[in-house]
């Protein structure tokens, strides 16, 4: 099964190869061309996305840690 990140490339690609000649319907080969670019991109922006997550959890957890060490005020 492809992972959902990829799975919208994998459709474009498809569709690319199966439906769109960029001789005879340029139109269409570069509408699934642009969507497969487009969705190239949000793969790599959800990637992103999900590292920076992970690191404001990992912050968050140290900050936790520090401040049960912190004596009350």
């Amino acid at each position: 099964m492809i992972p959902t990140e990829k799975l919208g490339e994998a459709c474009f690609s498809e569709n690319l190869n199966l439906f769109a000649n960029l001789k005879t319907e340029p139109e269409k080969y570069n509408l699934y061309k642009g969507l497969q670019a487009m969705s190239q991109t949000i793969e790599v922006l959800s990637l992103h996305v999900h590292k920076l997550e992970m690191r404001l959890d990992s912050m968050n957890q140290k900050l936790d840690e520090i401040s049960w060490k912190l004596p009350p005020k």
